[in-house]
C-alpha cells in the first residue's frame, strides 16, 4: 500500500473540533481505512492530531493510560473538553440575530445561517432559514418579490435571491463596458446663410464694439468737471472742440450744443433729405466726432452736426440727445 499522506494536526483557532473529526474521517475514507480496527483508528488519530491535543488527551483520561483508554471513550472527553453542547437558547438568540452584511452574498449568507442552526434544534430547519433570507435580507426590492409570493419555499427563495444577484452583477458590467457616446458638434440650421452674411455680421460686431467703448469712455468719464466747450465730463484742456466753430454764433471754441447766444436763421427742420443729403451729412459727423481710444478702437463722441436735427428719419444713426453715436467709415 503506498505510504499515507498525514493530516495536518489540531489548530483550535482556526477550526472546530467536529471539523477536524470530519477531516479525520475523510482522511480514513481517502487511505482505505474506513474497515479497520478502533485500536489501529486510535493510533492513527494519536499520531495526527498534534502535540497539544494529544497532551490534552493525557490529561482528561489519566491515570489511565491513553493507549489503553477505549477509541469511543477519547473522542467523547475531547469533544466535551474542545467542543462543548452550548445552549439551545443561546444559539437560537445568535440565529436570530444573524443578518446579511453588507457585499455579502446569498449563498454565503445561506450558508452562515445553517452553521448558527446547527444547535438551534429546530423541529424545521427550512423554515427557519427561510424566513431570516425573506426578512434579513438587504436587497429591499428582493425582499418585496419575496414577500409576493405566496407559495415560497427556502429552495424558491434561494434561487430568485442568487438571480437577481446574477442580474445585477450584469447590468453593472454592461454599464462599465458601454463606452460614452462622442458628442456631436451642432451645426447651424442655416449654416450657409451665415457664411454669406460673414461680411454683415462682421459690422454688427464692429457696432456692438463701438457701443461698448462709448460706455466705457462715459463710465471713465463720470465725477469730472462739465466742459464749457462741448457740455462733456472733462476739463476745457483736454476738449477736442476748442478750435470747433459754432454752428449759431459762428464763434471759435464751443459747439452749438453750449452756444449762450440766440440762435441765428436756424433752417426748417427737414422731414426728408435725399441720399446725397444723407451721405453728405453722415460724412461731416464722421469729421467731427470720430476718434481713437488709447487702445487704437474708434469710438463715437456727442455729434455737434446733429444736435438741431429735430427728425429721426432724416439721421436715424444719430438721433436727438443721444450722446453715443456710432463712427462711420
Amino acid at each position: 500500500m503506498a505510504s499515507l499522506v498525514p493530516l495536518p494536526p489540531f489548530a483550535p483557532a482556526s477550526e472546530s473540533w467536529d471539523s477536524y473529526l470530519a477531516r479525520f474521517d475523510c482522511y480514513l475514507q481517502a487511505n482505505e481505512l474506513t474497515q479497520v480496527s478502533q485500536e489501529r483508528k486510535q493510533g492513527l488519530f494519536l499520531s495526527l492530531c498534534g502535540p497539544e491535543v494529544f497532551e490534552t488527551a493525557r490529561a482528561l483520561v489519566a491515570p489511565e493510560a491513553v493507549q489503553a483508554t477505549p477509541w469511543d471513550t477519547i473522542q467523547e472527553r475531547l469533544r466535551n473538553h474542545y467542543a462543548p453542547k452550548p445552549s439551545k437558547i443561546a444559539a437560537r438568540h445568535a440565529f436570530y440575530q444573524r443578518n446579511q452584511a453588507e457585499g455579502e452574498s446569498i449563498n454565503n449568507y445561506t450558508t452562515a445561517l445553517r452553521q448558527a442552526a446547527m444547535h438551534c434544534e429546530f423541529r424545521d430547519l427550512d423554515d427557519a432559514l427561510m424566513d431570516r433570507i425573506v426578512c434579513r435580507v438587504r436587497d429591499i426590492h428582493l425582499q418585496r418579490r419575496l414577500l409576493a409570493k405566496p407559495d415560497l419555499t427556502l429552495q424558491k427563495a434561494i434561487e430568485e435571491a442568487v438571480a437577481s444577484e446574477a442580474a445585477e452583477r450584469s447590468a453593472q458590467e454592461i454599464r462599465k463596458s458601454s463606452s460614452p457616446r462622442l458628442a456631436r458638434k451642432p451645426v447651424p440650421v442655416h449654416h450657409e446663410e451665415a457664411s454669406s452674411d460673414e461680411g454683415s455680421s462682421s459690422e454688427d460686431d464692429d457696432v456692438h464694439q463701438t457701443k461698448r467703448e462709448c460706455r466705457k469712455f462715459q463710465q471713465k468719464s463720470k465725477g469730472q468737471p462739465e466742459c464749457a466747450g462741448c457740455g462733456g465730463n472733462h476739463s476745457r484742456a483736454k476738449c477736442r472742440f476748442r478750435d470747433a466753430i459754432c454752428r449759431t454764433c459762428s464763434r471759435r471754441g464751443h459747439i452749438a450744443k453750449v452756444c449762450r447766444s440766440a440762435p441765428s436763421d436756424t433752417p426748417p427742420s427737414p422731414t426728408r433729405k435725399s441720399k446725397s443729403s444723407l451721405q453728405s451729412a453722415k460724412e461731416s459727423c464722421f469729421a467731427l466726432t470720430n476718434c481713437r481710444c488709447p487702445s487704437g478702437t474708434t469710438i463715437g463722441l456727442p455729434c455737434p452736426s446733429c444736435l438741431g436735427a429735430p427728425s429721426k428719419d432724416w439721421y436715424p444713426e444719430c438721433p436727438k440727445g443721444n450722446s453715443t453715436l456710432t463712427a462711420y467709415t
